[in-house]
């Protein structure tokens, strides 16, 4: 079973940080030594097929991803799965779908990911668009008023709806039943729109039952292990004409004469854009292939069972020494594969990150928030020996 000693299969990575604990996952993944194989077999394919490559990429590689993914999402159509060098790119084209409406309304959180949250400043300085931040802040402390307080603002008909399964400041995450239970009071008209990104691969998560409501969007740069440029999307059925496309978008028909109106794919490729870098797929493909035996759950079962035992050996002078608020439940029951710590202030956070850099311990930030991520290339002994180097860092030096 892979996950005996998963510790083996990242080699490479390991030796290029040799004698430093890396603990932000969460953030850079290290990549399993597959993925090297991989990424020489797409050279490969480019030498010997160039152009013609696009057809093994989109009958072979592509239909193999979306399989992967189906997969751990339990969905049954891989075929609406699209891909694209990131979820931005993505994200964009569904919002693209609203060009020339007199009026766009969107719902989100407070707590959303940089890019989407820079977008979203972005679209508010127009007009048309309104924005709506529904306060998600205290997620931790009162859960159940968060639910409801989404819910109730979601019922008043907006035109996207748009949340994190797992928050990227906190690793506070919703399992599916909440999610089912906050997209069931929405429009139909409402896109939902749930980003997965600190979940794929990591939180076992079942689509199922929101399969054909929801677009749903991850990618391979963290839990899925395969780096850059895999960023994908699920998408509803529908007849989809996003204004903001590419030539992909059109792939299976591009022998057909050019009719009155732009076409698109009937499927989840209507958000295809244009070309792109394939090569992620290639490492994506070979680090489900070497994992297709496991279950997401099993490897969530892995990496909590090191977030427990960092927990348990945790020094508290190093918590009060740096005045770090936990901002996780020791349970740990349905959580993100990061524990985050507060900070009182940013440059305290700053100061503490760099004095962990300085012992060659490997984490990163979010403004006064701590980050402290676990994978498969960490085992036991690896935790301990941070947490043991914590409780030396966690003292003034004199």
């Amino acid at each position: 079973m892979t996950l005996n000693n998963p510790k083996l299969l990242y080699s490479r990575f390991l030796k290029g940080h040799e004698g430093k604990l890396h603990f932000a996952a969460h953030s850079h993944y290290f990549w399993p030594d597959v993925t090297r194989e991989a990424q020489i077999q797409y050279w490969d394919d480019c030498a010997i097929s160039s152009d013609e490559k696009w057809a093994k990429i989109f009958e072979i590689v592509i239909p193999q991803a979306q399989k992967h993914i189906a997969r751990m999402l339990h969905l049954k159509d891989p075929q609406q799965i699209v891909f694209a060098p990131n979820t931005h790119e993505l994200l964009s084209r569904v919002i693209s779908l609203f060009a020339g409406k007199p009026k766009l309304k969107i719902l989100t959180s407070t707590n959303e990911f940089h890019s989407w949250r820079r977008q979203l400043l972005r679209l508010e300085e127009m007009p048309q668009v309104d924005v709506t931040f529904a306060p998600t802040d205290h997620f931790l402390e009162d859960r159940r008023g968060v639910i409801e307080g989404i819910k109730t603002e979601l019922k008043k008909d907006y035109d996207v709806f748009y949340l994190s399964q797992v928050f990227f400041d906190s690793g506070l995450c919703f399992t599916d039943l909440e999610l089912l239970e906050i997209v069931s009071v929405a429009s139909e008209r409402t896109i939902i729109m749930i980003d997965g990104y600190h979940a794929f691969t990591a939180i076992p998560t079942n689509l199922s039952k929101l399969e054909g409501r929801i677009f749903y969007l991850s990618g391979g740069y963290k839990y899925a292990q395969a780096g850059e440029g895999v960023g994908f999307m699920v998408v509803p059925k529908g007849d989809w004409r996003p204004l903001y496309t590419g030539w992909f978008a059109e792939y299976a028909h591009l022998s057909k004469p050019r009719g009155a109106q732009v076409g698109y794919s009937s499927d989840g490729m209507a958000f295809m854009g244009a070309t792109q870098d394939p090569s992620g797929l290639y490492r994506f493909n070979a680090v489900w292939d070497l994992f297709k035996n496991e279950t997401v759950a099993q490897i969530h079962d892995y990496v909590r069972a090191l977030q427990l035992a960092f927990i348990k050996d945790l020094s508290p002078e190093f918590l009060s020494h740096w005045q770090l608020r936990p901002l996780y439940e020791k349970e740990l029951s349905y959580h993100g594969h990061f524990l985050t710590f507060e900070a009182p202030t940013e440059e305290v956070a700053d100061r503490c990150q760099k004095t962990l850099k300085a012992a060659n311990i490997l984490i990163d930030r979010r403004g006064p928030r701590l980050r402290f991520g676990f994978g498969l290339y960490q085992n036991l002994s690896d935790v301990k020996e941070l947490a043991s180097t914590l409780k030396l860092r966690g003292i003034p030096h004199q």
